[in-house]
């Protein structure tokens, strides 16, 4: 692999990493001396007056839709992961939607990580202008037994009354390191939508925040699967700054074997925020003795007349319940498998893909059912 990780200081500043001990890993200072290119296609490009997608670095006019959108904004898993993605990525998509502009098939981007496409460091832009709705979906994969290495920045703009949806799915080799920065600004009566799917990478660390202003709505609505000694990350921070705005998260998990994870989520009520309204809910099943679940749901609070909900829940899973359905046919790996699948169904159904779903749906088979995990 061309980026190398070394054991040294850890830059990455959020504290529950140190639960997954991941505390020693750092990017190597030359790495941007060894990133190569990302040759494949990854995305439809499509450019006429209304609409602009395509490849970021084929973008050259990026500035001419980003002249109102100022100050820096502070995001991510690290500033120095952030930086990465921004300034030496080799790959990602720059989407500009207009005014009142409707996108009815949701767009897709697809990193296939390969022997010659090892490193993928993307840098994503999303501008939703007034009134106008985009999904996009992104995924991420890798083909053979390969050391794969993801780092990801994915900035969403949308402005007033503006939808969109980001369906986010990785679902990298067990070799594989996976670190992703989102953010979202979105305006006065504007809803952003983001559902991640996280099913693979030996690491993963995910982190996304969604400033809300007045009016505005955001949900994070997120599942996972982590089997073997795999380690996962999550971090997920609605920021309410303007009144009348609404936030929503809901996760659903499963752990086996001896993985380990970490789930952080931030409801933030800012003064200025009267009348906003957030909740979260993560529910895990804990299939195994040895996992780990750490949960860290945070309500923050600087303003009256705001309402805020938040639960954790790990449970085992029901013994008599398993015995029952494996005493009509099913193996223990298929029993898990429906436990799994009606968890997360209410989640996969909200996808607006059928392929997708058969994709993700696959992926739950392959971690419960194949030889080896049963």
């Amino acid at each position: 692999m061309s980026i190398q990780i070394k054991d040294q200081m850890n830059m990455l500043p959020v504290r529950t990493y140190r639960w997954l001990n991941v505390n020693h890993l750092i990017i190597d200072e030359s790495m941007d001396k060894q990133i190569k290119n990302y040759n494949k296609k990854y995305v439809d490009e499509l450019k006429d007056e209304n609409i602009l997608i395509g490849r970021i670095n084929n973008v050259v006019s990026i500035n001419q839709f980003m002249n109102d959108i100022s100050g820096e904004i502070e995001y991510g898993v690290s500033k120095k992961m952030v930086q990465m993605a921004e300034h030496l990525n080799n790959s990602g998509i720059f989407a500009y939607v207009a005014k009142a502009m409707t996108i009815e098939k949701p767009i897709i981007v697809e990193y296939k990580m390969d022997d010659d496409n090892d490193v993928v460091i993307d840098n994503n832009i999303i501008i939703a202008e007034e009134n106008s709705r985009a999904t996009f979906i992104i995924d991420y994969s890798t083909i053979g037994d390969i050391d794969a290495f993801h780092n990801g920045a994915l900035k969403v703009y949308a402005k007033e009354g503006a939808y969109v949806k980001v369906i986010k799915i990785q679902r990298m080799n067990d070799n594989s390191f996976h670190f992703d920065s989102n953010v979202a600004i979105v305006e006065k009566d504007a809803n952003v939508d983001f559902i991640q799917v996280e099913f693979g990478s030996k690491k993963s660390v995910t982190n996304y925040i969604s400033n809300l202003t007045d009016g505005s709505q955001s949900n994070i609505e997120s599942i996972y699967l982590v089997d073997k000694e795999r380690e996962m990350d999550l971090s997920y921070y609605m920021n309410h700054i303007g009144k009348r705005s609404v936030s929503n998260m809901e996760i659903k998990g499963a752990l086996k074997d001896r993985a380990k994870k970490v789930f952080k989520g931030t409801i933030d009520f800012k003064l200025g925020s009267s009348k906003s309204k957030g909740r979260e809910e993560e529910a895990v099943i804990l299939f195994d003795k040895d996992v780990k679940s750490d949960a860290v749901p945070i309500l923050l609070c600087t303003e009256d007349d705001v309402s805020g909900e938040h639960a954790a829940s790990a449970g085992k899973v029901d013994e008599d319940k398993l015995f029952y359905m494996m005493s009509r046919g099913f193996n223990k790996g298929e029993a898990m498998k429906l436990i799994v699948e009606a968890s997360f169904n209410p989640i996969i159904d909200k996808i607006p893909s059928d392929d997708v779903k058969d994709i993700i749906r696959k992926e739950i088979h392959n971690r419960l059912i194949m030889e080896g995990n049963v």
